[in-house]
């Protein structure tokens, strides 16, 4: 018989094993959870090892395709400005020949000063025709524009070299003018419609940086075939040819045409190559935006459109830059550049000195375009109005006094560096800054129409200026004229401080509300976001 001892000693026996078990047990859970828990942690970080390879990835991709975006924007800008070449050369191209052209001589057409005053008269008086001409033309679409200012500019400038008479001659000043015009406007819109808003800035002042380029090239010409107006003319032919090729061979339309056209597979297609986003992906909701028209009431007709604050607030403004622009002697020079070298007081051939004036506003328009791209347009116009009062008035004040009597021994070097620094500052603004605001301050509704109408009445009274310019000399003697010069570039300078607009950074929309009492854009904006919320932008897409 079993003892209670042996059975209480075997019941603690059991006891014992089982809490050992228990232990045991637990130990083994325990192992088991923090093996676990490591295992866990491994593979979080794992995850998140992976969720930064992708978003570097993705970073990396996004950049690329933003990278490659910008480089065809460029390329394309740079091909569509092209165009303007010609009418760079076209404004200087009388500066260097009206010598040629009245130089005494038997085997060729003479001409007396008048009639090359009124070729030149001519030229610049047909130019806004050209303007009015070109925008039911860029409703047909921005390379058919750019292409018909081409074609046109080869006959006005085989018209002057084959010019065997005075009328003819006019036929041929008249017909470049009509180009001229036709080429103000398209490239700088074009340019202004592909561009993301960090780069409008600089791509629209490029129509003035080739404007520059022309001018240059037509006084090396002049320089070369000093006697040859004729040969001049026809080597200002070939850069028309090249356009066209350009043009039709390489650039695609405007996107934002295509879009206004009803076109918009095509539109969204080519935005997407100039924002570099491959065909596979999907388009981010910035460029679905940039795509979306704006929201107009369907009451309104084109009319009512331009009677909108919207639009005639920048139509004021931007008339009265360039009316500052012309009677501030910015074409003036160009168009007589030769004979005011020679009464400048500059000791240098007249030619030679032409192309100085040429290189000054060539580096200008190209400091112009970085200037512009950092600090917008009213920093740079303001130094402009600064900069050109100050040495066009101190040409004035030395002019004068060499008149009076007073000898001023400098061998020629101050009127020189007057001229020079008075053509870079004004690059750097009065010429440079109107022509590219054309392209982005007008709303996209009125835009054609306004933007040749402003570039026409530009021309305009440019052609009033180079009319009278031989009458303003005879009666105000040359520092007179200079004097003038600098009175209207410093009241210029006073508009711009008080009324122009800042459009740097700023989307065309974002411009357009700064002329609006109603900020509807961003009502827009809202709208847009709230009808595509299932449209990935760039990152989103590549996460996925």
């Amino acid at each position: 018989m079993v003892s209670v001892i042996d059975i209480n000693n075997t019941n603690e026996h059991i006891d014992i094993n089982n809490r050992r078990t228990d232990i045991d047990n637990s130990i083994e859970l325990t192992n088991v959870n923090n093996i676990m828990n490591e295992q866990m942690d491994i593979d979080n970080k794992h995850i998140s090892t992976c969720v930064d390879i992708r978003r570097t990835s993705r970073i990396a991709e996004e950049e690329k395709w933003e990278r490659n975006g910008v480089i065809y924007q460029i390329l394309m800008g740079l091909c569509a400005n092209v165009v303007v070449l010609t009418p760079g050369m076209g404004v200087g191209y009388y500066g260097v020949a009206q010598p040629a052209m009245t130089a005494p001589k038997t085997d060729d057409l003479q001409l007396d000063a008048n009639q090359a005053n009124w070729a030149a008269t001519t030229f610049a008086l047909t130019i806004p025709l050209g303007c009015l001409l070109t925008s039911p033309v860029m409703e047909r679409g921005r390379k058919l524009s750019m292409v018909m200012a081409s074609l046109i500019s080869v006959a006005g400038w085989v018209t002057i070299y084959l010019a065997k008479s005075y009328e003819v001659l006019l036929v041929g000043s008249s017909i470049s003018g009509i180009s001229t015009g036709m080429a103000a406007a398209p490239a700088t819109i074009y340019a202004a419609e592909i561009a993301e808003p960090k780069w409008r800035g600089t791509m629209v002042t490029w129509t003035s940086l080739y404007f520059s380029i022309g001018g240059l090239l037509v006084y090396i010409f002049g320089y070369i075939f000093k006697n040859d107006w004729r040969l001049v003319a026809l080597m200002c032919a070939i850069f028309p040819v090249v356009s066209i090729a350009l043009t039709l061979l390489v650039m695609p339309e405007s996107p934002l045409w295509l879009r206004d056209q009803n076109r918009p597979e095509e539109a969204l297609k080519i935005m997407k190559k100039f924002r570099g986003i491959p065909k596979d992906q999907p388009a981010p909701a910035e460029v679905l935006f940039e795509l979306k028209p704006q929201s107009q009431e369907k009451d309104r007709n084109l009319l009512k459109h331009l009677m909108k604050r919207s639009s005639l607030v920048p139509f004021v403004i931007m008339n009265s830059y360039f009316l500052f622009q012309q009677f501030s002697g910015t074409f003036l020079v160009t168009y007589n550049v030769v004979t005011i070298m020679e009464k400048s007081g500059i000791q240098i051939d007249p030619y030679i000195g032409a192309i100085l004036i040429g290189v000054a506003r060539l580096i200008a328009s190209f400091l112009a375009t970085e200037v512009c791209r950092r600090l917008g347009v009213r920093i740079p116009s303001i130094i402009s109005g600064i900069g050109m009062t100050i040495f066009i008035g101190g040409l004035s004040l030395y002019l004068f006094l060499a008149e009076k009597g007073t000898v001023i021994s400098d061998k020629g070097i101050i009127p020189t560096t007057c001229m020079m620094l008075f053509i870079f500052t004004n690059t750097l603004g009065y010429l440079t800054i109107p022509f590219a605001m054309v392209g982005e301050i007008y709303p996209s509704k009125v835009k054609d129409i306004l933007s040749n109408v402003t570039v026409s009445i530009c021309y305009l009274v440019s052609a009033i200026t180079v009319k009278i310019y031989p009458d303003m000399e005879r009666l105000m003697h040359m520092y007179g004229v200079y004097f003038f010069f600098g009175i209207v570039s410093l009241i210029g300078l006073i508009f711009i401080i008080f009324f122009l607009p800042e459009t740097k950074g700023k989307t065309l929309s974002e411009i357009e509300d700064m002329f609006s009492k109603k900020k509807v854009s961003e009502l827009s904006a809202e709208k847009v976001v709230g009808e595509i919320p299932s449209i990935p932008n760039r990152v989103d897409s590549l996460e996925n």
